[in-house]
């Protein structure tokens, strides 16, 4: 296979595959009060305790100026906090309230409770197939990357 169909074959299952992530996500954050951005801001965040504007614009895929205005939103419903850095007072650094953590657990609740009846069909060695092929996917993307 050729870098361009690799290419196209990958968009295309990222694509779908995002979809389906988001349109069964966006059902039940919707009902937060939150966006998807906002809902991925705050996973990050749970994942990385504390994060700089400019790691969860890289996070995102996003403009730090973007990242920035997401978090302002996020700190007026009371879900994160956004401080300057002490030592470099032009880092903003941004992490989860105690509202925030408790809002991703909401979440997290409300959607195993919709969802793991339906992944009961599938194996653990399912799951791990999975797992190892977007591992894979990850050595062959990384390995592209590094040799530009």
């Amino acid at each position: 296979m050729d870098i361009i169909e690799f290419n196209h074959r990958i968009w295309d299952l990222l694509r779908t595959i995002s979809h389906g992530i988001d349109s069964t996500l966006r059902v039940i954050v919707d009902g937060f009060g939150i966006t998807m951005v906002q809902m991925r801001i705050l996973v990050e965040l749970k994942h990385h305790e504390q994060s700089t504007i400019g790691e969860l614009g890289d996070a995102m895929g996003s403009a730090p100026g973007n990242a920035s205005a997401m978090c302002k939103v996020l700190e007026s419903k009371g879900l994160v906090t956004r401080t300057r850095n002490p030592e470099d007072e032009r880092i903003v650094l941004v992490s989860l309230t105690d509202q925030g953590k408790d809002l991703l657990q909401e979440i997290e609740k409300k959607l195993s409770a919709k969802c793991d009846h339906l992944l009961a069909e599938y194996s653990d060695a399912d799951f791990q197939q999975i797992i190892d092929g977007m591992s894979k996917l990850n050595e062959v993307v990384t390995s592209l990357y590094r040799a530009f």
